[in-house]
């Protein structure tokens, strides 16, 4: 006799709308981040980035890069939270042939340990170029407790017909 193995059962990719279905000014829900130390370093180990101004607390208070006397989060982590309001959405790749096309992020505040940051989403810009080249801009940014923007990105993302 042999011990079976459960395997939970894999979720279906999510299904984005299709071009049509889908307006500019349209919100996308929005996507919050818990950035705790532990966190950040589960995200340096995933991504084999240890540099200590993510890792090392002793390092960062004597180092005080960007003048503070902390850790901060990952640039890489911070563009994954701003991508992540579209990909959860409508899934990297959906169910019905959705696409990431492209993610131009800018970070303009490093996020500190203990952060809660909340990104959101809009759908900007519609781009028709005929059937099965369609596609949308989505407008994300995300914001610090403060209410301060610690990044934004455009996500183009490719919509089924």
């Amino acid at each position: 006799m042999t011990a079976s193995t459960s395997r939970a059962p894999k979720a279906a990719p999510p299904v984005a709308p299709c071009f049509s279905e889908i307006d500019t000014g349209a919100e996308l829900p929005p996507v919050e981040l818990c950035c705790e130390q532990q966190v950040i370093d589960r995200y340096a180990v995933a991504s084999l980035d240890m540099n200590p101004v993510h890792t090392n607390e002793e390092w960062a208070a004597r180092a005080q890069v960007f003048g503070m006397p902390e850790t901060v989060v990952h640039g890489m982590m911070t563009m994954s939270s701003l991508a992540s309001v579209v990909t959860r959405s409508w899934g990297p790749v959906s169910a019905n042939g959705g696409s990431v096309r492209f993610v131009d992020a800018t970070f303009t505040k490093p996020v500190r340990v203990g952060e809660t940051v909340v990104s959101t989403g809009v759908v900007k810009k519609k781009h028709y170029h005929g059937d099965g080249k369609n596609w949308v801009e989505v407008r994300v940014e995300s914001r610090d407790t403060a209410g301060d923007v610690i990044g934004v990105a455009n996500v183009g993302y490719n919509l089924p017909d």
